[in-house]
């Protein structure tokens, strides 16, 4: 069965290709946006001095990576890491979709918190030779090569976390992370079916598996992986107003390429987000880009109303749900999981005062949005609430290697959940008819 939420055509004769240059145009200019925040926010030698930390860091979350660098290096590793992103799919000549929309923002969301260029590399070879060994187009597994580097933190964390001599460790890490990026195409496909596209992140779950097995592996032969738990919020007011700012100019670009009209949002908010939903494809790209503006201003909203304060993970999460909003997510489906998560927090002794956990928790924890799209807002509540008693207990399980940890949790409420919404479904539709027959 061919997994559509993966699969990228080169060509399609319908669409504009000045559009595609838009795109692309926008997407180089939000990486050098990025770069530029981070050449112009540090001193040559102090922006030197946090890169190089970031890219010997083990990166298993939480590594914020405002904590290990500094604001400017953590913003020049997102800005270069995306660029990178853009220019591998621009060259393949690969059309900007709702799906690669997401799979930018992530990249840069995650940046933040857990890759660098050091550590994506090898997935993204990985997955290049399993295009050349199955024959087919590499631009076919591009999705997967993106969101696949949330695998990341398994090549950083062989490399300098483990305490082997750093050729030994480089070699080391780039021969699983490589066999990791060949072993995420296949597997990812399959994997869709276990949650029947109720989970948006489905990649990140797929990367969990394949984590999971991993650190098994280390454990196995007497490794014991530490999960940090590395976070700074120094630099809140900074992040906060280029959050805004870029909220703001997103929406006025969505706007004005929406020729001055709300003309397609009413299609996005009327959507379940249900994978595959591409809101590029059925509102065009203004209304895209005003939805993600939208969810970016939720998103921060729901940060300030809870108290909470802006860290590399939650910057990070931020702008995944924002990638995400051209793929899946609204706040029609997306507000439901925000409050299930927060009633389960408040019922919990653990988490009630864990805001951080709690935020990172509900915002990660909209992909299953979807759910609340498709089935209704209460069971949109449930499966938030499911997610934040489940996810707190998966990390264990890979060790913090996948970055996309509320992802993994998320495959499995949507498993946990969906066979049972749908039998509630067939149950109401059955006496609903056996109704109408009496009558």
């Amino acid at each position: 069965m061919e997994n559509k939420t993966i699969t990228l055509h080169t060509r399609n004769k319908l669409i504009n290709l000045n559009s595609q240059v838009l795109k692309y145009r926008l997407m180089i200019a939000y990486s050098l946006l990025l770069i530029l925040i981070g050449v112009c926010s540090e001193t040559p030698h102090d922006l030197w001095t946090g890169t190089v930390h970031i890219f010997m860091s083990p990166s298993n979350l939480l590594t914020d990576y405002f904590a290990v660098g500094n604001f400017g290096s953590a913003f020049f590793n997102s800005g270069i890491l995306t660029l990178a992103s853009v220019l591998l799919v621009k060259s393949r000549g690969v059309t900007v979709s709702g799906p690669l929309i997401a799979a930018f923002f992530t990249v840069s969301g995650f940046s933040f918190f857990g890759k660098n260029l050091y550590n994506s590399l090898p997935i993204i070879i990985g997955v290049y030779l399993y295009a050349k060994t199955v024959r087919k187009p590499y631009s076919q597994f591009l999705l997967v090569a993106l969101f696949g580097s949330s695998s990341s933190p398994v090549i950083s964390y062989l490399t300098f976390g483990t305490g082997l001599p750093l050729p030994l460790g480089i070699l080391l890490g780039y021969a699983v992370g490589i066999l990791v990026g060949f072993l995420l195409p296949p597997l990812a496909s399959q994997f869709l079916q276990f949650h029947q596209g109720f989970s948006l992140y489905n990649v990140g779950f797929t990367s969990g598996i394949v984590a999971m097995f991993v650190t098994s592996a280390f454990r196995l032969f007497g490794g014991d992986i530490t999960i940090p738990n590395l976070l700074s919020t120094e630099y809140h007011v900074k992040s906060a107003i280029f959050l805004f700012v870029l909220f703001t100019l997103l929406f006025i670009m969505g706007y004005l390429l929406n020729h001055r009209s709300f003309k397609g949002m009413r299609t996005i908010f009327a959507s379940s987000g249900k994978l595959v939903t591409d809101f590029v494809v059925i509102a065009e790209i203004g209304a895209t880009f005003m939805n993600m503006a939208l969810m970016g201003f939720l998103m921060l909203g729901f940060i300030f109303i809870m108290g909470g304060e802006l860290s590399g993970p939650l910057i990070g999460g931020i702008l995944t749900v924002v990638g995400f909003s051209a793929f899946g997510n609204h706040w029609r489906n997306s507000l439901p999981i925000l409050i299930g998560v927060v009633l389960a927090s408040k019922l919990s002794p653990e988490f009630s005062r864990e805001t951080f956990t709690v935020l990172l928790t509900a915002i990660f924890g909209t992909s299953l949005a979807p759910i609340s799209g498709y089935y209704g807002a209460f069971y949109g509540i449930l499966a938030g609430f499911f997610h934040m008693t489940l996810v707190s207990n998966v990390a264990y399980l890979h060790g913090g290697l996948n970055l996309y940890n509320n992802g993994f949790s998320c495959g499995f409420v949507a498993a946990f959940m969906v066979p049972l919404l749908d039998t509630i479904t067939q149950v109401k539709r059955g006496k609903k008819h056996a109704g109408k027959r009496k009558i």
